[in-house]
């Protein structure tokens, strides 16, 4: 963070200017943190098989930035850190963000019920908004359903809409009682999205798009109806639910199947944009932005706490989110206290390995060792 001073000397309006527009380059980290953050992204490519990773550091510690290994293993071509990914649960934070944002346009009330949007939802005349954003509702998370996920282990490109998760939430009894703990459950934020297209009359890749991403100059930042990914762009890969099988390129996954939950693509340096907008409320008022970080605990044994908000993660004094989809796996974090950022992609993951968080903790730990401690 930026601590600004009373200047006691008088500028004119074009030194203002000048200064405002050439604001002095941030040092980089020094030798020896550089080096760790190396060392940690090689231990992490080489026991997690990582083909390649992007790094992004700024803070008072010092700002790095790097990419490792490659990113399309058949042509031997490198990871770039403008190459696009997959971010996967980051899309997260944009559909909570939109939800919020018609919750401040009063088109939509946290404390509206799931029934008054979507049917046939278990406890859906208990389950609030504000629940579902919390992940507190209670639904049944339909990733974790053995049949759905052998379809889609076998075919990332199958043909999926977002209602047919209901089906498969109705098939078994929901995990909790609304409100009673904060438990993740991706069928959340599909439900969302629904509701996000009944309230505002708009495809949900159209709402993010017009009132998130452009608003926010993220030019690189897109909601994708096809598998096609833009260029340039990482290559995705699987090797297995346990990361042990032989690597595959799954770069190609049809959006429709994890939505609004985590369809989206974005680049490192977007990611970094959308992070500190995220953690700082730039699109949101105060009142929802104090709302939106009210955490629920997530146990985290004795690390550092966890808790989700709406539609965002805390960890430690970090704010933001991870991802995990077939072929990628990202971290967005941001400090508010310092104003540091760390942010990281990788181009091999299962829907559930997050190679990219442990990255962010331990480079975290080593720059900045108060934000992680215990509260």
């Amino acid at each position: 963070m930026i601590t600004r001073r009373r200047l006691t000397v008088t500028y004119g309006a074009a030194a203002l200017a000048l200064l405002a527009s050439s604001p002095a380059p941030a040092a980089e980290l020094p030798a020896a943190d550089r080096q760790f953050v190396d060392t940690t992204v090689a231990q992490a490519m080489q026991e997690q098989r990582l083909p390649g990773v992007t790094i992004k550091i700024s803070g008072p510690k010092g700002t790095y930035e790097k990419s490792y290994g490659l990113g399309h293993i058949a042509t031997s071509t490198p990871m770039a850190i403008d190459d696009h990914v997959r971010i996967a649960s980051n899309t997260k934070t944009f559909t909570a963000t939109a939800v919020l944002q018609q919750v401040q346009r009063r088109r939509l009330a946290l404390s509206d019920t799931l029934d008054q949007w979507v049917k046939r939802v278990p406890n859906s005349k208990q389950i609030t908004i504000r629940q579902m954003l919390a992940m507190r509702s209670g639904i049944y998370d339909f990733t974790s359903d053995a049949r759905w996920n052998a379809r889609f282990n076998a075919n990332p490109l199958m043909k999926s809409k977002p209602r047919d998760i209901i089906p498969i939430i109705r098939r078994h009894k929901p995990s909790f009682a609304p409100g009673a703990r904060t438990e993740y459950a991706d069928s959340n934020y599909v439900l969302l999205g629904i509701i996000l297209e009944k309230v505002t009359g708009r495809s949900v890749e159209s709402v993010i798009t017009q009132d998130i991403v452009h608003r926010l100059g993220l030019s690189e930042t897109s909601f994708p109806t096809t598998a096609a990914m833009p260029t340039p762009f990482s290559h995705g890969y699987y090797a297995g639910p346990d990361g042990t099988g032989p690597i595959q390129d799954y770069t190609a996954v049809n959006p429709q199947v994890a939505w609004t939950a985590g369809a989206m693509v974005s680049t490192t340096d977007d990611m970094f944009k959308w992070g500190k907008a995220l953690a700082t409320g730039t699109l949101l008022n105060k009142r929802l932005q104090a709302e939106r970080l009210r955490f629920g605990t997530i146990p985290n044994g004795n690390g550092p706490p966890v808790g989700y908000g709406l539609g965002i993660l805390r960890f430690g004094d970090w704010l933001g989110h991870d991802g995990a989809i077939f072929g990628f796996s990202t971290a967005m974090f941001y400090e508010r206290d310092s104003g540091a950022q760390i942010v990281a992609a990788a181009n091999l993951s299962s829907n559930f390995s997050t190679p990219t968080l442990e990255i962010f903790a331990l480079i975290a730990q080593r720059l900045y060792p108060a934000s992680l401690a215990r509260a």
